[in-house]
């Protein structure tokens, strides 16, 4: 039902000070449903913590008229982590070992990229990649971890939206005339980012109330 609803509404407001509104409006919505169904446990923690600093991030990226990417991408890395600690607290044996060893070697690789770039790297593009490594290492594991569907579900849009928010700031640097993939993405007459986005926030929130399992 909320998925349609909000499908609805994109088509009628696909764009201007509604849309951004209703945008922001939802992911509220989210953290509030979280913070009432919340547990006590280490789980229910973490999810309502990556909630909250998703809270933040849509603030300076989605309720601030003037985007500020810098501060909304940083949070999001920081919502990130708390989805990858979550998602680590669901494993046992092994597999906590290994994905602990895999997020290990993507936060030392990311690390030392960053020291070569850090002089002439543009920073928002820096935090950019950061936080695309952490979401593609949640991902991953979520699929070997399949114990909350909607925990898998939900991040897994959250990729979807996340590529659709980089197919638009492709455009920024690339002629995208020369992608045709990519030009096809781009002019889809729909906003495609919150089609994705938006389910995924409620999958995730569910899956705040409902356990590890």
């Amino acid at each position: 039902m909320g998925v349609c609803l909000c499908a609805l509404f994109l088509l009628v407001y696909p764009v201007g000070e509604m849309n951004r509104l209703f945008e922001y409006a939802l992911v509220i919505l989210c953290f509030a449903f979280a913070c009432g169904r919340r547990r006590g446990d280490m789980d229910g923690f973490m999810a309502l913590l990556a909630l909250l600093f998703t809270v933040g991030a849509d603030f300076f990226l989605v309720a601030l008229k003037e985007e500020q990417w810098l501060p909304g991408m940083a949070l999001f890395c920081c919502a990130q982590l708390c989805w990858a600690l979550r998602l680590w607290g669901m494993e046992d044996g092994r597999r906590r070992l290994s994905h602990a060893l895999t997020w290990a070697c993507v936060c030392g690789t990311l690390l030392v990229v960053a020291v070569i770039l850090a002089r002439g790297a543009d920073p928002v593009l820096l935090m950019g990649a950061v936080y695309a490594s952490f979401l593609v290492t949640t991902v991953f594991f979520s699929y070997l971890t399949p114990r909350n569907l909607l925990f898998t579900l939900g991040m897994t849009l959250f990729l979807g939206c996340d590529l659709f928010v980089a197919v638009n700031n492709a455009a920024l640097y690339l002629d995208l005339s020369a992608y045709p993939l990519l030009k096809t993405l781009h002019d889809i007459p729909f906003n495609m980012m919150w089609a994705f986005y938006g389910p995924s926030q409620m999958l995730l929130s569910l899956s705040s109330a409902g356990g590890k399992r």
